[in-house]
């Protein structure tokens, strides 16, 4: 049997502002990931049609319809189907957990975030990616104070 090197997982980033986009870029990369950066859905939806990914981190703003919208859009793609997704959002709310859960979330991290708590959420969704996209009913949201279990 050959010896199969395997790449580092695909992280596909979705932010509008070109700062943070490459500071979570940066962190991700500093720690081995491998990472396509798009400024719009629209530009994320086209890099799933082409390219595989293991996870989205997506950056949304205050309106939970748009977000979802934008997530349904990024899942749209057979690669990208069933691709977990970390929200950054503007703020915590529990009326987000729902819907947000229901279109691939796995967890949702306020922002500004110190870049240790994303590393640690990537990683958790990473180790287990089939818990990540199971379809069945997902048990009561966790809390702490620096970010949300969806699932």
């Amino acid at each position: 049997m050959e010896n199969q090197v395997t790449k580092p997982p695909m992280i596909l980033v979705v932010e509008r502002d070109p700062l943070m986009l490459t500071g979570i870029a940066a962190v991700l990369d500093m720690q081995g990931y491998r990472c396509f950066l798009a400024r719009s859905v629209e530009i994320a939806t086209q890099a799933t049609e082409t390219l595989q990914f293991d996870l989205i981190v997506f950056s949304i703003d205050d309106k939970l319809d748009a977000a979802v919208a934008g997530a349904v859009k990024l899942r749209v793609s057979q690669r990208a189907t069933g691709l977990p997704i970390i929200f950054l959002a503007p703020r915590l709310d529990a009326e987000w957990i729902g819907p947000l859960n229901s279109v691939g979330g796995v967890y949702c991290i306020p922002k500004p975030f110190q870049p240790e708590t994303l590393i640690e959420l990537v990683e958790k969704t990473l180790c287990m990616p089939h818990l990540a996209t199971a379809r069945v009913a997902p048990p009561k949201a966790h809390f702490t104070n620096t970010w949300v279990k969806l699932s």
